[in-house]
């Protein structure tokens, strides 16, 4: 919108039903926080936040604080019917696992008066999914989008201060959700990260925080799949994988031209790989 701020009624306009698409441009879906921050004590949790100085005397999170809902569950259920029906394609902000547990079951008593299975809302950030969430997650043709790179910078803080090693081990599960057959894509959330695409995908590979120390190493994902969820597997999280997302006859010729090989270079080197070129639509534009 180039900045320009929104009256009340054009946004309205604008969200009152999903307009045609554009290739090129598109606006495809609204977002909604359901819980908050885990580094401010509003994730919702099913257990406290550690009892921890760190916890209790900087963060300020009170001893058996859990974080809350921040909106109430009949006006979440209303909101997901009012844009499903509108055609919007509805991102949920969900980083605990009490938070995407109340999500996953408000949807489900959505789909019981609305199919919800043929479209594709997401889960955002999902710091803490439940792994035994992920049937319900499947089942519901919900797809998630990990930010993986809490493990890279926050990953020492959430072991040692705010969850405890226990819980930490368990966070962005992303090979359990491939082994159940969900697609899901990886994000950096700019602007609070800059995009880039190669540090998400050596930290699903590595699982190695930003000081070297391994978290949840049971859930690293092979290069390839890392790869996909940054391209055809996020191009079809927002319906557009007959047209980008992979180099096949039939969609945009969309590629970039790298200084190496992720295949061949050293794992803790993928990130330091260079974009030399970018085409889109055969076109180059960098």
């Amino acid at each position: 919108f180039d900045d320009k701020k929104i009256d009340a009624e054009t946004l309205n306009r604008i969200l009152e039903k999903k307009a045609k698409q554009n290739d090129f441009y598109d606006i495809i879906g609204i977002k909604h926080w359901y819980d908050g921050s885990p580094y401010i004590g509003t994730m919702y949790l099913d257990s406290a936040y550690l009892d921890s100085d760190f916890n209790n005397e900087r963060l300020h999170i009170p001893r058996g604080g859990t974080g809350k809902a921040l909106i109430e569950k009949t006006d979440f259920k209303s909101f997901i019917k009012e844009y499903h029906s509108k055609g919007w394609q509805l991102a949920i902000h969900a980083q605990g696992d009490a938070s995407i547990k109340e999500i996953l079951t408000i949807f489900e008593d959505v789909d019981k008066e609305i199919d919800l299975t043929k479209s594709k809302h997401r889960l955002e950030h999902c710091l803490l999914l439940p792994e035994l969430e992920l049937d319900r997650i499947k089942k519901l043709n919900i797809t998630p989008s990990f930010h993986i790179n809490h493990l890279y910078y926050y990953g020492d803080a959430l072991k040692k201060d705010l969850l405890g090693k226990e819980r930490t081990e368990k966070i962005l599960p992303l090979l359990s959700t491939q082994n159940k057959g969900i697609k899901f894509s990886l994000h950096a959330d700019q602007p609070m990260f800059e995009s880039k695409p190669f540090r998400l995908i050596q930290t699903a590979v590595e699982r190695k925080t930003k000081s070297g120390d391994s978290i949840g190493q049971e859930q690293k994902i092979e290069l390839i799949e890392a790869i996909k969820s940054m391209t055809i597997h996020a191009a079809w999280q927002i319906n557009m994988d007959t047209k980008i997302g992979s180099l096949e006859k039939g969609k945009y010729a969309d590629f970039i031209i790298l200084d190496s090989n992720p295949f061949e270079v050293d794992v803790k080197q993928i990130e330091n790989i260079k974009c030399l070129k970018t085409f889109v639509n055969g076109n180059q534009v960098k």
